[in-house]
């Protein structure tokens, strides 16, 4: 028997074992089943430290949870009731906090959760993100950027990506890389121990650490005679290394605001969407580049199943972040990529070249890899039209994007399209780049044209 049909067996198992072990998120309890080679029935509370929930995720309990506040009025009452510590603020309305020795981080949370002051409230997990790449032989072959079905060579006649900060936020980048490290314009790495080195040390390559570097390269290499090109060659590249616990992903993107970056590239998924990333996300969406908003986009997954499935709940399915699937060089939705009522768009996420970590490391023997697949690679394509949109016309607020986004995407696929010009395995459809960033350059003078029923996902 398969274990997603197991799961829901065993978590009912864990449940009547151990009814106390859940965390709240949206509202809903969902329930934690502990990993541990010792048989549930002899289980210590004290040995859980990992556990599995309804959608396959692994996380780990930290000594910290996050609380958020509708203001924080009640912070300092509730510090004092569980006996916690103030670590530090992650947002104007979000803090850390760590919990005494006698503490228990999942059942602290979940009494504070229940405050009517307190808008969410969960343990400081750390998660196993999950790469979208696929690295599958079968997938080999190179695809040049004027013929990956989205028209970026012609849309460069109008905009490279000069002035646009667009983050990677992802695994190691090699910033050193010979066809990236003219377009680095800063690098963080919020995986150190140490708090003070974020931005001292870079977003490490070390083995199996190189994800980042083909994300990067699908964005930014530059067109300077090596390698490969990015679609916006002429970006402002920031190189971050995300962190394996929530509240280390909070502060980078909160950096990243406050940075002033315009779109950020997520190509990885914890399959769990704490309350915590949908405030980020909101945050980002609706405060960031002076209110105009951040462009976040996100891959939907490898697993070719629906995002809609019982128990699957995941970061691209947030209504802050622009979820992204993968097609492939027939103008079909890719097999492996996840779909659903969240789906937005579609980009080309097969054999890709790109940049790879310098040297025999990486995916390759050499410092470029021709077979980056996966929606991890239709994400940053995705992320590289959206940098030339903002190139051509930064005025434009995040929902302007999405609007000409969905306005410009070719109806490619198997599927068909309702009445919204939308479906769940290609959303609006593939992105093209020259359309798009036609668009972009004369929204405000055609804003008329664009005067039809909008429909737009909520968040949007």
């Amino acid at each position: 028997m398969k274990i997603d049909r197991l799961l829901p067996i065993l978590l009912l198992l864990g449940a009547l074992l151990h009814a106390d072990l859940f965390y709240y998120s949206h509202g809903k309890k969902i329930p934690l089943l502990p990993q541990s080679e010792t048989k549930l029935r002899t289980l210590a509370k004290s040995d859980i430290i990992s556990f599995l929930t309804p959608s396959g995720a692994t996380v780990q309990l930290t000594d910290r949870i996050i609380v958020g506040f509708k203001d924080l009025t009640e912070a300092r009452a509730v510090q004092e009731r569980y006996n916690l510590t103030f670590v530090k603020k992650l947002t104007d309305t979000m803090i850390l906090y760590h919990i005494s020795e006698e503490g228990d981080a999942l059942e602290i949370s979940n009494l504070i959760a229940e405050y009517e002051d307190v808008t969410f409230a969960h343990p400081d997990f750390h998660l196993h993100k999950k790469r979208r790449t696929i690295t599958d032989p079968l997938y080999s072959g190179a695809w040049h950027l004027h013929s990956i079905g989205i028209n970026v060579d012609k849309a460069w006649e109008y905009a490279t990506g000069e002035g646009v900060k667009v983050a990677v936020y992802d695994e190691g980048i090699d910033i050193d890389h010979e066809d990236l490290r003219g377009s680095v314009y800063a690098y963080a790495n919020y995986n150190v121990a140490d708090s003070s080195q974020i931005h001292s040390t870079y977003p490490t390559t070390d083995a199996n650490n190189w994800h980042g570097t083909a994300c990067a390269g699908i964005i930014t290499a530059q067109a300077n005679g090596k390698g490969s090109v990015g679609i916006a060659p002429d970006a402002h590249l920031y190189a971050i290394r995300y962190s394996d616990e929530v509240s280390g992903d909070i502060e980078a993107y909160t950096w990243m605001m406050h940075e002033g970056v315009s779109i950020v590239s997520n190509s990885w998924g914890t399959y769990t969407n704490l309350d915590a990333y949908t405030e980020i996300f909101r945050k980002l969406a609706t405060e960031g580049r002076d209110g105009k908003g951040i462009l976040l986009l996100f891959a939907s997954g490898n697993e070719g199943r629906s995002m809609d499935d019982a128990g699957i709940d995941d970061e691209s399915e947030s209504p802050w972040v622009i979820s992204i699937g993968a097609s492939t060089k027939k103008d079909q939705i890719a097999s492996f990529s996840n779909y659903g009522s969240s789906l937005d768009f579609v980009a080309p996420g097969e054999s890709i070249i790109t940049t790879d970590k310098t040297g025999s490391g990486g995916y390759s023997s050499g410092n470029y890899t021709q077979n980056f697949s996966g929606t991890s690679a239709a994400a940053p394509v995705a992320a590289g039209v959206v940098t030339l949109m903002l190139s051509a016309n930064p005025y434009l607020t995040r929902n302007e994007v999405i609007d000409i986004l969905k306005h410009t995407a070719n109806k490619i696929g198997q599927y068909g399209y309702d009445y919204k010009e939308w479906n769940s395995h290609a959303g609006y459809g593939e992105i093209d780049a020259q359309k798009a960033v036609e668009a972009a350059k004369t929204y405000h003078s055609k804003l008329k044209n664009f005067a039809r029923t909008l429909y737009i996902h909520q968040g949007y």
